[in-house]
C-alpha cells in the first residue's frame, strides 16, 4: 500500500460503502489514520452527496432502547420499486427514546424524564440525549440536563459544528432560558443562554443552512410564532405567524428555503404552502395544490415528510403495519403523483416509522 499514491487511496476508498469503511478502518493503523482523516472524511461526503437516498427509521415494537435504519435510493422513474438496506441500533441502557432532531447526517434522540435523588430528599426530573450516526452505526450520550420537552439538532455549516438546542420552557411554565451544548469541542456541560422572548417550542425542527426553525407559542397567548436561531451565532430572531394554520402545519426545507405545508386531508385536497422568500422582509409566496386523492387510496393516512432537492414533495403514511409500504412523490410544477413501494421491512417488527429526504451518508461523529 506504500507504494500506491495517497491521491488514488483516498480515491478508492471513497467508492465504497459506509459499512465497507468501517471494517477496513481495523485492518490496520495506517488505514485508520487515512479513513479517520479530514481530508477523507470531506471527500466521501462530497461523494454522497451526489446520491442522496431516503432515509427511514423504525422503532422497534419489541424493545425501547433499539431502532432499525432503512436507506432506500430516491425515486428513480425507471423503477417502481425499490429495496431497502438496513442497520440496526441497538443502545446500551434500555430506555424508551424519540426523535427530536436531525441535521447534516446525525440525529439526536431523547429520554424524559430520568427520576435521580437529590440532596433535602427532592427528586429532580433530567433529560438525556443521545446522538447517532445511522451510517456508521456509532452513538454516544450526553450529559444529563434539567430541561423542557423540546430539544433540536443544529449545524453550523461554516465551521462545520453540531449544536443540541433544548428549551426549558414547558407547555404550562415558559421561560426564555435555553441550553445549548456544542458536540465535537470537548465541553463536559450544557451551557444556558438566554432568548429575547419567553416561548414554548411546539413543533419538531428543522435546520437550513446554519438556522434553526422551529414553531412556538407565545406567552400567555395560542398565537404562534416562528423561531429563527443562528446555530454559529446562537442568536434569535422572531416572526409572525398570523395567516398560518398552525395544528396541522409542516416546516420543510424548499429549495434551501424554509417551507410550511398544510395538508389536512387525503383525498381529492388542497395542499397549502408557504415559502419564506425574504428572511429580513418576512416576506412570504403562497401556493396551492391539488392533489387527485385517487393515488392514495387503501394507504390510510398520508403526511408530507419533506421536499426533495429536485424539489419533489415526498409523502408517506407513517405507521407500519402490513406490507406493502408505499411512498409518494408529488412534483407541484407538473401535477403528478408517482409511487414507489419500499421493500425491506417485511421481517422487522416496528409500528412507527419516521423518513429523512435527501440524506446522505457521512462519516463524522464528534463527541
Amino acid at each position: 500500500m506504500n507504494s500506491i499514491p495517497v491521491e488514488l487511496i483516498h480515491e478508492i476508498f471513497s467508492r465504497l460503502p459506509v459499512k465497507s469503511i468501517a471494517r477496513c478502518r481495523c485492518v490496520s493503523e495506517q488505514w485508520r489514520s487515512i479513513l479517520c482523516s479530514v481530508y477523507f472524511t470531506e471527500l466521501f461526503l462530497t461523494k454522497s452527496s451526489t446520491r442522496p437516498s431516503l432515509l427511514f427509521a423504525m422503532e422497534s415494537s419489541t424493545n425501547n432502547n433499539e431502532f432499525i435504519f432503512f436507506s432506500s435510493p430516491q425515486f428513480d422513474d425507471k423503477s417502481l420499486s425499490s429495496s431497502a438496506a438496513s442497520v440496526q441500533l441497538k443502545l446500551s441502557k434500555d430506555m424508551p427514546l424519540k426523535f427530536c432532531g436531525h441535521a447534516s447526517g446525525l440525529f439526536c434522540l431523547r429520554r424524559m424524564p430520568i427520576l435521580k435523588e437529590a440532596r433535602d430528599e427532592e427528586e429532580e426530573e433530567y433529560t438525556e440525549h443521545v446522538i447517532c450516526n445511522p451510517s456508521t452505526g456509532q452513538y454516544g450520550f450526553l450529559p444529563r440536563v434539567r430541561t423542557g420537552s423540546k430539544s433540536f439538532l443544529g449545524f453550523d455549516p461554516i465551521d462545520k459544528v453540531f449544536k443540541v438546542v433544548s428549551s426549558n420552557s414547558t407547555y404550562s411554565s415558559r421561560t426564555n432560558v435555553v441550553n445549548v451544548f456544542t458536540l465535537g469541542i470537548g465541553e463536559v456541560e450544557w451551557r444556558k443562554i438566554n432568548s429575547p422572548l419567553d416561548h414554548y417550542p411546539w413543533s419538531k425542527g428543522i435546520c437550513i443552512y446554519g438556522v434553526l426553525y422551529y414553531l412556538a407559542l407565545r406567552l400567555h397567548a395560542t398565537t404562534f410564532y416562528i423561531v429563527c436561531f443562528d446555530v454559529r451565532s446562537e442568536k434569535f430572531k422572531f416572526m409572525d405567524t398570523y395567516k398560518f394554520t398552525h395544528y396541522t402545519t409542516r416546516l420543510i426545507n424548499y429549495e434551501g428555503k424554509l417551507g410550511l405545508v398544510r395538508w389536512t386531508a387525503y383525498s381529492e385536497s388542497i395542499m397549502t404552502m408557504w415559502v419564506l422568500e425574504d428572511v429580513e422582509k418576512h416576506d412570504w409566496s403562497e401556493h396551492l395544490f391539488t392533489l387527485p386523492g385517487d393515488k392514495f387510496s387503501g394507504t390510510g393516512f398520508v403526511s408530507v415528510v419533506g421536499v426533495t432537492a429536485t424539489g419533489e414533495l415526498v409523502l408517506m403514511n407513517n405507521s407500519y403495519h402490513s406490507n406493502p409500504f408505499y411512498v409518494f412523490y408529488f412534483h407541484p410544477g407538473r401535477n403528478t403523483v408517482k409511487r414507489l413501494e419500499v421493500q425491506g421491512f417485511e421481517n422487522h417488527g416496528g409500528s412507527r416509522v419516521y423518513a429523512f429526504v435527501d440524506h446522505v451518508d457521512d462519516l463524522t461523529f464528534n463527541m
